[in-house]
């Protein structure tokens, strides 16, 4: 179909249907309140827009909420004839979203799906990632392509390394192992009864570590600070076999790492070293006894801990056996293989929010990351076992490995696409640009001339002439208070006639960039940065009551048919209600 020209104020509202708007019998104008006015085109060819249809989502779910503040109407504002219009950005972001978390025991799926309209704008709001890898540049979300379509992982880096249990991550060798039935006989047990409720044993493990350095040893290896484990038996956790321990890595802990997790050196102090804990956590956690081991992004957590183990075995004669990495079950590639469009983040807290309509609480602590973790690997195991094409046969722990490493499980109504995920779902449908009205929208930042003068007491005379690049060489002589130089004309890189001024970027580290071009300084009490970061603060710019084209995560459930991505609700709410 030939897509016509519209103009972007003609949708003002987010909305997301796959229903379009009914086309009239004859010639007319289509009239929107506050809006102009635009002819129907009623030839052949009429009016069409393929990713923003109508306003229905926006009337029959996001409206239909009202008790909420930060999601529903709760986040619309009224327009000057007395109709909810403005989405306030205000209130648009994950800190004030997850105030106001599902309650499951009275949750129904229109509360579930507007809530993650919600998500899905504070997440277009807070990340560049939606925008930039949506359906026109890329096949696939960015963490998708590098967990999953990535040649490193569909095969080894090369033959010498090919099956070494400490370098061979591939889903290749996994398969051949996997795809070996002759072998490993204790994959093929059933992890779902007839019922389909789980009966896996698993102990389910996460680590906080030094840094994210597994494999580069031109430089020191990172190492492991924390490990968190939990128990599941017979499908339940076991309440008391949670175990979570500080490990003194015998070095220093990066700021960088430190500010992730929280944990510092002094924390580390009194904390036994890996030696200690190594040999009876292996043993005695991470035995066949207690079932597969289950970690997110296990490849980072596995190699963590082989690490710990091949230095181990290199200086005592009491060997551990290295970790095999086709015998981890990863709820990261699992939600990724059926749910590649749902989060444009697959961090595991990021999918938490779209999966269960809630914050994971205590984020990059290895035992909360545990817990979180148990509830992503049981959704994805709930979703498997819906999908069995035959139901009187149990689905197997060898099937869902196979099915983690890529391959089309016959008893798995699930088609893989050429990256290895989930084919009955699809980008374009998943995320698309919409025309939402929005106020106190922040989309960059842009120092006007005003806004320079207002600042004028605050940061001083010559900072004010270095954004509007008019120093000279008298300025040289000015005073400022101890301890602050001024840099000489010749060393400001210029950014234009005016300087700063006028000039738009869209994100803050690009904005401080250039006002480090500018030489900007201290003034009176202030540091340079203090004074860069009140420049910033007064250089947010922000679209007020209008239309902006946005992508964002499609939250229709009524698209899913046309292959839009959505967490299942029954699933989500029975994972939660048995929590």
């Amino acid at each position: 179909m030939k897509i016509l020209p519209l103009h972007k104020n003609i949708y003002n509202c987010c909305s997301y249907s796959s229903k379009p708007e009914p086309k009239p019998e004859k010639d007319t104008e289509l009239v929107i309140p506050g809006r102009i006015k635009l002819p129907y085109v009623t030839s052949a060819v009429y009016l069409y827009n393929p990713s923003f249809k109508g306003d229905y989502f926006e009337n029959n779910y996001t409206k239909k909420i009202k008790n909420k503040k930060y999601q529903g109407l709760g986040l619309m504002e009224k327009n000057e004839i007395g109709e909810a219009e403005w989405y306030d950005f205000n209130k648009v972001g994950w800190k004030f979203l997850s105030r106001e978390p599902l309650d499951w025991t009275k949750a129904t799926p229109k509360e579930f799906y507007v809530f993650l309209q919600a998500n899905a704008l504070a997440e277009a709001y807070e990340t560049t990632w939606v925008k930039r890898f949506n359906y026109t540049n890329r096949k696939k979300a960015l963490a998708t392509s590098h967990a999953i379509d990535s040649r490193k992982v569909k095969e080894p880096p090369s033959n010498a390394q090919r099956r070494d249990l400490y370098t061979d991550k591939s889903f290749s060798t996994n398969l051949d192992a996997l795809l070996d039935t002759k072998h490993h006989k204790s994959l093929d047990v059933p992890i779902t009864d007839d019922k389909g409720n789980l009966i896996l044993n698993a102990v389910v493990f996460d680590t906080e570590t030094t840094g994210t350095n597994t494999n580069d040893t031109t430089k020191p290896l990172d190492k492991i600070i924390q490990i968190g484990a939990i128990q599941i038996k017979n499908g339940k956790v076991v309440e008391n076999s949670g175990y979570s321990r500080l490990i003194n890595p015998e070095m220093h802990i990066p700021e960088a790492a430190s500010k992730v997790h929280g944990i510092y050196d002094a924390d580390l102090n009194d904390a036994p070293t890996m030696e200690q804990v190594l040999k009876p956590f292996v043993n005695n956690y991470l035995n066949k006894k207690n079932g597969i081991i289950v970690a997110y992004n296990s490849q980072f957590d596995i190699t963590m801990l082989n690490n710990a183990i091949k230095e181990h075995n290199s200086y005592s004669a009491d060997h551990l056996k290295p970790k095999r990495y086709f015998k981890v079950l990863d709820p990261f590639l699992l939600v990724q293989r059926i749910h590649p469009y749902v989060g444009a983040s697959k961090k595991l807290s990021n999918q938490y929010r779209y999966l269960f309509a809630k914050n994971m609480e205590n984020a990059h602590d290895a035992f909360a990351d545990v817990k979180g973790t148990v509830d992503v690997l049981k959704y994805s195991l709930y979703y498997l076992s819906d999908h069995r094409k035959d139901k009187t046969k149990p689905l197997t722990l060898r099937e869902v490995l196979l099915f983690q490493n890529g391959f089309e499980v016959p008893n798995i109504d699930i088609p893989l696409d050429a990256q290895g995920c989930n084919a009955n779902v699809n980008f374009r449908t998943s995320y698309r640009p919409v025309s939402i009205s929005v106020d106190n929208y922040h989309d960059g930042y842009k120092l006007t001339a005003q806004a320079i003068e207002d600042l004028r007491p605050i940061i001083g005379d010559l900072n004010v002439k270095k954004l509007k690049n008019e120093v000279q060489d008298e300025d040289i002589g000015l005073k400022l208070p101890s301890g602050y130089r001024i840099n000489p004309p010749e060393n400001q890189q210029k950014s234009g006639a005016k300087g700063v001024q006028d000039a738009f970027y869209v994100m803050k580290k690009n904005f401080l960039k250039v006002l480090g071009f500018a030489n900007i300084d201290g003034y009176k009490d202030k540091t340079k940065e203090e004074i860069c970061e009140i420049i910033a603060q007064k250089a947010k710019h922000y679209i007020c009551k209008d239309s902006i084209d946005l992508w964002m995560k499609n939250p229709n459930p009524e698209d899913i048919k046309e292959g839009n991505d959505l967490p299942v609700f029954e699933i989500s709410k029975r994972v939660m209600l048995e929590k």
